[in-house]
């Protein structure tokens, strides 16, 4: 008898571990693919439950089946083939080839081109449009959009934009697309049902990634030269504000669960984290080398960063703003893409030949004194810029507190003799982040000298001082 218990607890523990074993441990790779040299976009076909991925040197598109991580096919495309899109309405696939100046359309049940069309020179952005089901091709070297019919599969027109037209997003709110055009710092807004622009915006130098935000009909645009990120107005096609982020910022990607925004900076090797609604940074997270793209999974509420020059993919809370791991992959990750049918992430290492495929884990809890304190303690945060010159942001954190009362609040700026020279902040605060900016003017706005300057926050029991330097 006690032979067979100990064979059946043997038996309920191989059962018990057997999916664990199978599917390995959440947030790890649990697959990687060959697909051929220098795999460079992603794109998921969630009817199908199909990957593409474009190889550049490999001048064809490796389709991947979503459950299985296995290669369906390899569909020969052309010469060059960069950027992909995925239009749900028609079930296709497109990709922009650089080397012949036309676009691939693959059938995304029959694995097979079903069409080619000529769009301008190099073809570097794509994306769909859900409000009128449209693609629309930037093309970098010819300054232009071509807009082209997701149903027929044929040209609708091309709208002339800014110089270097880059990257594409669309707001299915207000029916319109927005091309960054890097060599002329602009942002073009194109009607989506007139297909012509109807309005041009200077952003910052270098505009590159863009990403739009449903929450509050916002777009985000990242200038890559500038340091900084363009907030615009979905429906008044008027900027908003720009805002200092990290160095060489591009990659971006929304939270919508949070409403929040967030922003790899390439030479600085970190992740901004934006509030959506009130359009101010609520951290500035630390990640590898290069964060070139970004993905967020909403089934966990996780955010992943590829980080282009540490082969590695850094998963973000995006709750608590933290990194909560780090998983190493193939050389060079330049793309992601999330299977939200097997709650995968996939992504493309550019240097090598392979896909990466990581199991994600399911939400993380809440703890129950987080529950109460999501935001532990208070905290002020460094001065940015420092030194500065005209002004600079200052932010603090108020926890939450069990008391739904809030909490009087100073924030007063001395000279290096112990004066005081501006009362910032004089009232009461709730939980939160909040954010002020010093113009470098004392109480009766008069502009102060260049020199060593220090902030101190108090709130009840607590009080903490930092030192900046303005420099004129």
């Amino acid at each position: 008898m006690r032979a067979n218990l100990c064979l059946g607890l043997i038996i309920s523990l191989i059962l018990f571990l057997a999916p664990i074993i199978c599917l390995g441990q959440p947030d790890s790779v649990i697959a990687t693919i060959s697909v051929g040299f220098t795999p460079s976009a992603l794109a998921y076909n969630a009817v199908d439950n199909k990957i593409y991925c474009s190889s550049w040197f490999g001048d064809y598109v490796t389709i991947i089946d979503g459950a299985g991580d296995s290669v369906l096919s390899k569909v020969p495309v052309g010469a060059y083939p960069w950027a992909l899109a995925y239009n749900p309405n028609d079930n296709k696939i497109y990709c922009s080839l650089l080397g012949p100046d036309s676009m691939a359309i693959i059938d995304g049940t029959g694995d097979s081109v079903i069409a080619r069309v000529e769009v301008g020179d190099s073809p570097w952005g794509l994306a769909y449009n859900p409000a009128s089901s449209k693609i629309y091709c930037a093309n970098s070297l010819s300054d232009n959009v071509t807009i082209i019919d997701g149903a027929g599969d044929s040209t609708i027109t091309t709208v002339q934009v800014g110089d270097s037209a880059r990257a594409l997003v669309s707001n299915s709110t207000d029916n319109k697309v927005y091309c960054s055009n890097w060599g002329s710092d602009e942002v073009t807004i194109i009607d989506g049902a007139g297909d012509s622009a109807i309005a041009t915006l200077g952003v910052g130098d270098g505009p590159w990634g863009l990403v739009y935000n449903s929450s509050n009909n916002k777009i985000y645009c990242a200038n890559y030269l500038s340091d900084n990120l363009t907030i615009i107005d979905g429906a008044g096609d008027s900027v908003i504000t720009t805002m200092v982020v990290g160095n060489k910022p591009n990659a971006l990607a929304y939270n919508p669960s949070n409403n929040k925004i967030y922003c790899g900076n390439e030479q600085s090797n970190t992740i901004t984290v934006i509030d959506g609604a009130g359009d101010f940074v609520i951290a500035t997270i630390g990640v590898g080398g290069s964060p070139v793209a970004l993905a967020y999974n909403e089934n966990n509420n996780k955010v992943y960063g590829a980080n282009w020059l540490s082969h590695n993919i850094s998963i973000i809370d995006g709750e608590r703003d933290s990194v909560l791991a780090t998983v190493e992959v193939g050389n060079g990750p330049l793309a992601l893409a999330y299977n939200e049918t097997n709650n995968k992430i996939y992504c493309a290492n550019h240097f090598g030949t392979t896909v990466s495929v990581i199991a994600c884990s399911p939400p993380t809890a809440l703890e129950e004194d987080e529950q109460i304190h999501l935001i532990p303690a208070f905290s002020l945060e460094q001065n940015y810029p420092n030194p500065f010159n005209a002004a600079t942001r200052i932010q603090f954190r108020v926890p939450s507190l069990k008391s739904t009362e809030a909490i009087h609040t100073t924030l007063k700026v001395y000279n290096i003799l112990g004066r005081k020279v501006r009362t910032l902040v004089d009232e009461p605060k709730s939980e939160g982040v909040h954010q002020v900016i010093w113009d470098g003017k004392d109480d009766q706005r008069t502009e102060v000298a260049s020199g060593i300057y220090f902030y101190q926050l108090q709130a009840g029991d607590f009080a903490e001082v930092k030192k900046m330097v303005l420099l004129k």
